[in-house]
């Protein structure tokens, strides 16, 4: 693949709708004493094929994601991209979802967010989750908070592209007009585009029983 390669336009890329149908989010080396691997294919495509961790120095297994339900058609992932005349190009991600009614548990998960590395998987509305691994080589979602370009070569984890909480917005508002939530905004920078998650055949992500845990492999 090229730039002369060329790059078309199909009638399901006409009709694709906008939104994010599943909002993943996960602390990267988590739990403590453990480590992420992640896999970029960037020879020829722009993806990453796996997203696995070793667990306490062990064999490399899933990798555990918290599944983060918004009001529908509210969430969105939004992507900036500048070049000033440099050789590096940065992208500025950033994914914005609505949660409705205030309540404890709500604003717990968000606190413990708070000064964390964070990666997020974004799900957009056009991809069908079998909830589990979907087609054979599928795509599966855009990553971000994970970059290969300008990585600490011995661990991709410090290439300081990770995702954090930029602002939460909202409150009661008024009573019979307004709505109860708040808006959470996760950003990042990084100096690559978002990949593109393509897990290899017959892997990819697993929603749990509950909906609100998943994994990847």
């Amino acid at each position: 693949m090229s730039i002369e390669s060329g790059l078309s336009i199909g009638c399901t890329d006409l009709q694709a709708s906008g939104g994010l149908s599943h909002v993943l989010i996960r602390e990267w080396n988590s739990p403590a004493n453990s480590a992420d691997t992640v896999t970029f294919d960037h020879s020829g495509n722009w993806s990453v094929t796996a997203l696995k961790n070793t667990p306490d120095g062990g064999s490399l297994g899933v990798m555990n994601w918290g599944v983060y339900e918004s009001k529908i058609e509210s969430s969105s992932l939004t992507i900036a991209a500048t070049n000033e005349g440099k050789n590096i190009t940065t992208y500025e991600c950033t994914v914005s979802m609505y949660l409705p009614r205030l309540s404890e548990e709500k604003f717990l998960r968000l606190q413990e967010m708070q000064g964390k590395c964070l990666m997020v998987l974004c799900v957009d509305t056009n991809v069908a989750l079998t909830n589990g691994t979907g087609s054979t080589n599928a795509y599966q979602g855009m990553l971000i908070g994970a970059s290969d370009t300008l990585s600490n070569l011995e661990s991709k984890a410090r290439s300081q592209t990770w995702a954090r909480i930029a602002s939460i917005e909202g409150g009661t508002g008024a009573a019979f007009s307004d709505e109860d939530g708040v808006t959470v905004t996760l950003t990042c920078t990084q100096f690559e585009a978002p990949n593109a998650y393509y897990p290899a055949a017959g892997v990819g992500i697993t929603i749990g029983s509950t909906g609100l845990t998943a994994t990847t492999t």
